[in-house]
């Protein structure tokens, strides 16, 4: 789901810096998401997308090289949207409860976009069948299970906090998946607020089994 890093998070192990676009190709890009939305992937045409842009497709050639290049711009804005905030506005909140609070508060509204939810949906088997879409994607997913994790249980092993990371990326991406393919079939925010109570009350025995042990 989308998420958006600011300073917060380190530079790709890769040295690969987040993409900026000229502000045409954001207008193609998010007309391309648009047409996601609406059509599905099948109707993900470069008619498609001039039509729904007013701009000529002859620029997204230009701009992306081609549908596969489009198609990795989109997993970038997909994952990384400065419309949800940014994660510095986590790590500037006090280590502890409430950091986390802070964090689950924010991938709860995240969780809340079905349409962010639908556009994962569609993308998400071509991400799986393309190895240069998959390698970004693992990549972003990294970063937030190494995020996630440090702001979870900063003290805990290095195998906790990886475990907490992606149980915690699980449940962000499950929910807003389940939300945006059958949003009347639960309630997504009790959902959330379970798992949010639980891993409450799974740091807080974790505490207290370190200062017993102190």
């Amino acid at each position: 789901m989308t998420r958006t890093a600011g300073g917060a998070n380190p530079t790709p192990s890769e040295g690969r810096a987040r993409r900026e676009f000229p502000p045409t190709a954001r207008k193609l890009l998010f007309a391309a998401r648009r047409v996601l939305v609406r059509k599905g992937y099948p109707g993900l045409t470069m008619q498609a997308i001039e039509q729904e842009s007013g701009i000529n497709r002859a620029l997204i050639h230009y701009y992306f090289g081609s549908k596969a290049g489009l198609l990795e711009a989109l997993v970038d804005t997909l994952f990384e949207d400065a419309a949800f905030g940014y994660s510095d506005a986590v790590t500037r909140t006090p280590a502890g409860p409430d950091r986390v609070s802070a964090l689950l508060d924010w991938l709860g509204r995240i969780t809340a976009d079905k349409r962010t939810g639908r556009l994962l949906y569609e993308l998400l088997p071509h991400i799986v069948r393309s190895r240069m879409l998959r390698s970004r994607a693992a990549e972003l997913y990294g970063a937030y299970r190494d995020f996630d994790g440090e702001v979870l249980a900063p003290h805990a092993s290095a195998n906790v906090r990886e475990d907490l990371g992606a149980l915690n990326v699980a449940m962000v991406e499950g929910l807003g998946i389940q939300s945006a393919v059958d949003p009347s079939g639960f309630d997504r925010d009790r959902a959330f607020l379970l798992w949010k109570n639980v891993l409450i009350h799974y740091l807080d025995d974790m505490v207290q089994d370190e200062e017993a042990e102190s």
